[in-house]
């Protein structure tokens, strides 16, 4: 879900274990910054929708 097809081999269980790791590593920097992205977002939306009055 995290990342592009191209990186993820056809079958996953011949892959060597250092090679498992790597993928592993990268989908979850992926996800952690999907979900900064998704909490940058929210973060704007509530501050366009309620703006300072000061």
């Amino acid at each position: 879900m995290y990342l592009p097809g191209k990186l993820i081999p056809e079958n996953i269980y011949d892959m060597p274990f250092e090679d498992f790791l790597k993928l592993l590593a990268m989908a979850e920097i992926a996800r952690d910054l999907r979900i900064e992205d998704i909490e940058v977002g929210v973060n704007k939306g509530y501050v366009e929708a309620h703006p300072d009055s000061q």
